[in-house]
């Protein structure tokens, strides 16, 4: 049996502003998958990529939008991080950034990785695909490079520009869509899918974020607390969920998101009987459980993102757990599965 490979439903993103634009109803679309309408007030709502795919092919099909992912991508840029967007605008620049919000989509989004690196002169950010190429994904892969670069241009400056993209897949939209949107030429049929930078914009100093975007931040991190109402501790793990790859899961950084100062807050999570520390123990676990069934992210990639010292230390705290390492978790899901 072939993994299901999922992502958190913040691949969504404008998606409830976007289809009305076009003429369509969300719900409507969102039915027809077998998604709740309510999946964009859901943030940590787990998506298989099949799912996803077959709902931005429905939506550009019935709603005779052949750009449908580009358009989508062009709502999202730094909101597809999701609660943790508002400490990433805090780095000191566009490389630190980017560090972070690498390590966010490695670990919420089982179907792809992103390999971010300077080559020479240039930044070079390649994507690449874990699920079965015969998938029809082509929407999902434009609105994935095009999320990528509006991140990027969230972050440093809409004067952005890419020297050159390419894409695996043939073009799906005209090809002066494609310009129109990238500001550069793109290659398809290519070995893989990528945006090229001049390397110094990694220098960047961040943009401070625009009162819009401020509110969907809050906006964001309050429907996410409103899942666990009148539950602290669950609060609590959701926001760690949120922020831990991107290592910014201190209490000093949850207190501010749940805006509650950090003595006080681990003073009401003690009284819960549920301490800091073993949330994060939970969470950590809980992603590592993700990870293991279904992704194919490396152990030692996997442990450092989840802020681990090193692969043993995570191997060690695992199998306090589990009873097994990592390792040896993974191998005996694999073999449930055939």
């Amino acid at each position: 049996m072939k993994p299901n490979y999922e992502i958190r439903s913040g691949a969504l993103a404008g998606f409830n502003q976007l289809v009305p634009a076009l003429g369509g109803e969300p719900a409507a679309l969102l039915a027809r998958v077998g998604l709740p309408a309510d999946c964009m007030r859901r943030p940590d709502l787990l998506i298989p990529i099949a799912t996803l795919c077959d709902l931005l092919n429905l939506c550009a099909g019935e709603l005779r939008c052949s750009d449908f992912g580009l358009r989508l991508a062009d709502m999202q840029g730094v909101r597809i991080l999701g609660a943790l967007g508002k400490l990433v605008l805090e780095s000191a620049d566009l490389r630190a950034a980017l560090v972070v919000a690498q390590r966010y989509m490695a670990l919420h989004n089982q179907a792809e990785h992103w390999r971010i690196q300077l080559e020479g002169g240039y930044l070079v950010a390649r994507r690449f695909d874990h699920f079965d190429h015969g998938l029809p994904a082509a929407q999902y892969c434009e609105l994935s490079l095009g999320a990528g670069y509006r991140l990027i241009q969230d972050l440093a400056g809409k004067d952005i520009r890419p020297l050159r993209v390419t894409l695996r897949q043939q073009p799906q939209a005209s090809l002066q869509r494609y310009r129109d949107f990238f500001h550069c030429e793109v290659l398809f049929e290519q070995a893989c899918d990528s945006l090229v930078f001049e390397a110094e914009v990694m220098q960047r100093p961040l943009r401070p974020p625009g009162q819009n975007l401020q509110r969907y931040f809050d906006e964001f991190s309050r429907q996410l607390l409103d899942e666990h109402r009148d539950n602290l501790p669950a609060q609590v793990k959701a926001l760690i969920l949120q922020t831990l790859g991107a290592q910014r899961h201190s209490l000093a950084q949850i207190s501010r998101l749940i805006n509650v100062p950090a003595r006080t807050l681990q003073r009401h999570l003690q009284r819960s009987g549920a301490g800091f520390k073993q949330l994060l123990q939970d969470a950590r676990m809980e992603t590592a459980r993700w990870h293991l069934r279904s992704s194919s992210i490396d152990i030692n990639l996997l442990s450092a993102t989840l802020g681990y010292t090193d692969i043993s230390a995570f191997s060690k705290a695992f199998r306090a757990v589990h009873g097994k390492s990592p390792l040896q978790w993974r191998k005996m899901q694999r073999e449930q599965r055939q």
